[in-house]
């Protein structure tokens, strides 16, 4: 597809940035136990913890974005992203790295709707909005792959320099993509200290949070969002404990599942077209999920190469949920967000993701497969129900919206 000036800009700046974040998911462990001193404990500990408080502290990156512009609060997030990288030279304690992975987890859990925020104004026309979506989240799949390569160069040398290095060009990465970010025009930026036009009725009224179907199709969205833990939790898990498929499934999976996103995201985002067709792939996801589901309780009933099978047919058919998924909510989190507060509402919408990055671990661990293959079967019966009640809430408030109702009636 051909993107506008700003359209590539903001894919270039999402392959800078994901290069980075490859470079550091493959190398900060290393760094952090083996130079720092750290225990794997007090490293994954200390993620988790961040990741609890970062979910509140996200929100406030749509606010800024709705005051201040999402161009500027967008590259403000990349450039706090790469002054942690840097920071991370520094770190020599766990209170220390607990303090920057704070600030750092705060700013990675902000970006996603600031930059969905930056595309509603940068891109006029609804299709192509979803279109730069898919090539951003390909382009990103992509970045993420080769930095992780990279990062092999810090993990062969393995020493101190090596990996600040590597800390210091993760920066540079970052600071990169806050380059390109400010080099995006936004169609209408909000006036800096100044109430857009309508808001202040809305504040008036005292709403803080988004209308209500917003909410139920941002908790919904958190049931669909369910493909995420499935593919890096319960995947892996379950291969290795509850099937006798071969230890080496699980990274062939994982490649498998990288693959189709890339080749079938951009084709799959040209879908969305129209508010029912659109809506109608959350019914889509919630099905394809639980045909995910059932193949993979099926693969738990059998050996050798029809385990695998099954396995492959879940993978494949939960990446297909994935770019179905991302690309229904791509469009309907814009789309049925009031334009004067878009960023607060994107915001809230990301909270479904974060959270079941955040809680679907538990969920999988405490609840799926500790039921072995019935657990499999309740979930597909629940995402099932969950895909149908969340197209049935996006067409109402997508009715709703073009009917002219205000959000507080």
């Amino acid at each position: 597809m051909k993107l506008t000036a700003g359209g590539r800009r903001l894919a270039a700046a999402a392959l800078v940035q994901s290069l980075g974040i490859g470079l550091f998911m493959a190398s900060s462990m290393a760094y952090f136990t083996r130079q720092v001193d750290l225990s794997a404990n007090q490293v994954a500990s200390g993620l988790a913890l961040a990741g609890v408080v970062a979910l509140g502290i996200s929100l406030l990156g749509g606010v800024l974005a709705d005051r201040y512009g999402a161009r500027r609060v967008l590259a403000a997030v990349y450039l706090g992203r790469g002054a942690c990288c840097v920071a991370y030279v520094f770190v020599t304690d766990f209170w220390q790295f607990m303090a920057v992975t704070l600030c750092a987890v705060a700013c990675d859990r902000a970006g996603p709707p600031v930059l969905q925020a930056l595309v509603a104004v940068a891109v006029p026309e609804r299709q192509e909005r979803t279109r730069l979506l898919a090539v951003v989240n390909v382009v990103r799949n992509c970045g993420l792959g080769v930095g992780a390569m990279a990062a092999g160069v810090a993990l062969a040398s393995d020493t101190q320099a090596a990996y600040r290095v590597t800390l210091v060009a993760i920066g540079l990465a970052f600071l990169g993509g806050a380059v390109l970010v400010l080099r995006v025009s936004e169609l209408a930026a909000p006036t800096a200290g100044a109430a857009p036009e309508g808001a202040a009725e809305r504040q008036v009224k005292g709403r803080v949070l988004p209308d209500a179907r917003y909410l139920t199709l941002t908790g919904l969205n958190f049931l669909l969002f369910f493909f995420d833990t499935m593919l890096l939790v319960a995947m892996p898990v379950w291969i290795l404990e509850h099937t006798d498929a071969p230890r080496a499934t699980v990274s062939v999976l994982f490649a498998l599942n990288t693959v189709l996103v890339v080749v079938l995201q951009i084709p799959v985002s040209k879908l969305a077209t129209g508010q029912r067709r659109t809506t109608r792939m959350l019914t889509w996801t919630g099905a394809v999920l639980a045909v995910s589901s059932l193949c993979f309780a099926a693969s738990g009933s059998v050996a050798g190469g029809p385990a695998v099978a099954w396995l492959a047919a879940a993978v494949v058919t939960l990446s297909l949920a994935e770019v179905i998924a991302n690309s229904a909510v791509w469009d309907l989190s814009i789309a049925l967000a009031p334009e004067e507060q878009r960023g607060r509402y994107l915001s809230v919408f990301n909270l479904s993701v974060a959270g079941q990055r955040v809680l679907g671990p538990v969920m999988v661990t405490g609840l799926l497969l500790g039921s072995g293959s019935l657990g499999w079967v309740v979930a597909a019966a629940v995402l099932v129900v969950a895909g149908v009640a969340a197209e049935r809430v996006a067409r109402a408030a997508g009715e709703r919206m073009r009917a002219g109702v205000p959000v507080d009636a």
